[in-house]
């Protein structure tokens, strides 16, 4: 195809126009990220892991499609198109000035084959994008509301540059010559675009995904050194108390949403339908950014009332398939209330009894040495006791988790475990700190790690997965050189089994039994195929739940909800849970911790922990029976 020079000269200035006015439209969001906060934490470390999680969620599309599988996959082959179609879109370019990047590279024969490869994939983009063109615009009952006109735009687009390829490479296209400058034309109109729209993701999604925290609620603690603050020159920001203390990484996040609602989904407060919407903060923190610098964080991105019923679960932003990291913003904010303003905190009470008593519970400090004579409790001995059994809250203060105790000191003498106790053992601080009382956890955390390094503690196994998350993953960032193994009781109990260090039956009973996955074992610390070993060790099928391992629901007791019981929502996140749970048709509901326990008893039948399961098998008892 011949060009004259008037058209090349206009091709020219149309690119020119398109790149500088892009480069007009970035630079506002580029100045609005660089106004953030700087952050105390690596966002380059560990290169091969951050390109390897690039490689799996962007290329490969993993978080997209294993989020919604239909959606994902009309995405994924719509993305393919946008990767495929890249060097044949350079190569359009350079035609009108008599050079072909293709066939230079690929000779005659490999620049038709190439094209006859992306024909195929042409044919695939404009099935993946009619597809999701159909969801959202037709299919308006699951579709992601509100509307975005502008995708509408996008997948008209997308579809006409798919069509004008496929006419483009027919042996007698239909009008070759329009067909070209339509095709150059809807691309030089693509770049200003999607600046303007959600497509914003295709840009930043890649550096976003490449920049979050390896972990899941990867908390940095704050400095709260009375000395430093007193001293401070300027005034020092406990938590994320205005729009302005949002850091450099969260205002990337809020202006790389692509408000595809799977936070909002998968949020068990907003499933149920209270006020928290983990999509809408995030839209309303992109919006804040053009608003005042100096508007509260609590009240402008996200409400008192919506603040208080996140449960931590992490479900939000587990799925979220561009890297927003939600769990930043939450406890930045519920910081601000209970370090900087004081007021809007829904856990003073229990913040409260922790303070005063050591417990969520209010029982007395006695409790726990009455507790440990009556089971026969051995303190830990350094140089001679290989584990120290963390008891945590629940298991030392609430009568009803006594079974669960008493079953973990049974199957620990009946495998020959040496295990024993501190003397005291303050609360592990994570509901404080999931509640912003950053102060609080932080004295809790060192009273521990103090009485850690006096025994000479090398190995801590725990029934509570909230216990296990927070000394395993927390406690070091308090301090760097805290170096103590830590495992959940699940992988310790597979371990004896696998082992035959212990021996179970089931004595032929036919229970039907169900696991409740609990979020910080499951999808915070990927502790799901150990249990399920556990059980299939004793003889027992499992039925399983919809919502389970790293998709696990919520039992609502997670940021002090054990304690608290959302007694003010009418539409409470456990009992969507107890619903699921008992449309399983399970007789038996296994748990492996104790405030799941707590929270979905009665639910079925029964409701046990783990550790009871085993002790009840290694006995001979029949599953239903009652632990002595």
């Amino acid at each position: 195809m011949q060009f004259s020079l008037l058209e090349q000269a206009l091709l020219a200035l149309l690119v020119a126009v398109s790149v500088a006015w892009f480069v007009k439209d970035l630079w506002p969001k580029i100045r609005h990220i660089r106004a953030g906060k700087p952050e105390d934490r690596p966002r380059t470390d560990r290169l091969p892991a951050r390109l390897f999680t690039v490689l799996k969620e962007v290329v490969f599309q993993w978080r997209v499609v294993g989020g919604r599988k239909v959606a994902g996959t009309l995405h994924a082959l719509v993305f393919l198109g946008f990767s495929a179609f890249a060097l044949e879109t350079v190569d359009h370019f350079t035609e009108p000035y008599g050079f072909s990047i293709l066939h230079a590279l690929l000779g005659d024969g490999g620049t038709r084959a190439f094209q006859l490869v992306l024909a195929v994939v042409a044919v695939l983009v404009i099935v993946g994008i009619v597809g999701l063109a159909y969801r959202r615009f037709v299919m308006v009952s699951i579709s992601p509301g509100p509307k975005s006109y502008s995708s509408g735009v996008v997948a008209l687009m997308i579809f006409l540059l798919m069509a004008t390829y496929l006419n483009g490479i027919l042996a007698e296209p239909l009008a070759p010559k329009a067909n070209w400058w339509l095709h150059a034309l809807l691309i030089l109109a693509f770049p200003p675009l999607i600046l303007r729209s959600k497509h914003f993701h295709i840009l930043m999604a890649p550096f976003d995904i490449f920049l979050r925290t390896h972990t899941l609620g990867d908390y940095k603690p704050l400095d709260l050194d009375m000395e430093k603050l007193a001293e401070a020159e300027e005034e020092i920001s406990l938590g994320l108390e205005t729009v302005a203390d949002a850091p450099w990484k969260m205002r990337m996040d809020w202006l790389t949403c692509v408000e595809c609602r799977r936070c909002t989904d998968q949020c068990p407060a907003a499933t149920v339908g209270q006020e928290l919407k983990p999509r809408q903060f995030i839209l309303a923190g992109r919006d804040a950014l053009d608003g005042p610098q100096d508007a509260p964080v609590v009240g402008t991105v996200i409400s008192e009332k919506a603040l208080g019923q996140c449960t931590s679960c992490g479900a939000c932003e587990a799925i979220c398939p561009v890297g927003i990291e939600h769990l930043q913003l939450l406890i930045g904010a519920k910081r601000s209330q209970a370090l900087a303003s004081g007021v809007g905190m829904v856990a003073t009470e229990f913040l409260q009894s922790v303070e005063r008593h050591g417990n969520p519970f209010g029982s007395p400090g006695d409790r726990r040495a009455q507790l440990l004579a009556d089971l026969g409790i051995p303190e830990y001995v350094p140089g001679e006791t290989e584990y120290l059994l963390w008891l945590g809250c629940v298991w030392t203060y609430n009568q009803d988790a006594e079974s669960s105790l008493r079953s973990m000191v049974e199957v620990l003498d009946r495998a020959g475990i040496t295990y024993g106790v501190l003397p005291e053992e303050s609360c592990s601080g994570h509901h404080s700190r999931r509640q912003g009382e950053e102060l609080q956890f932080q004295t809790l955390a060192n009273e521990n790690m103090d009485r850690f390094e006096e025994r000479s503690v090398a190995k801590v196994v725990t029934g509570c997965p909230h216990c296990f998350h927070t000394i395993r993953r927390e406690y070091p960032t308090v301090r760097e050189d805290f170096e103590v193994e830590t495992i959940h009781h699940s992988e310790l109990l597979m371990q004896l089994v696998q082992d035959g260090r212990i021996t179970m039956s089931n004595q032929g009973s036919e229970k039907r039994i169900t696991f409740h996955d609990p979020c910080y074992l499951g999808r915070y610390e990927k502790v799901t195929d150990e249990p399920r070993a556990v059980i299939a060790g004793a003889g027992f099928a499992l039925t399983e739940l919809p919502r389970r391992r790293e998709r696990t629901y919520c039992c609502g007791g997670g940021s002090a909800g054990f304690a608290r019981h959302a007694e003010d929502e009418s539409n409470r996140v456990d009992q969507e849970r107890k619903r699921e749970i008992k449309e399983s048709g399970a007789d038996l509901l296994v748990t492996a911790c104790p405030e799941c326990k707590m929270m979905l008893d009665a639910a079925v039948d029964e409701t046990i922990d783990l550790v009871e399961l085993v002790a009840r098998a290694s006995r001979g008892d029949e599953a239903a029976g009652p632990v002595a």
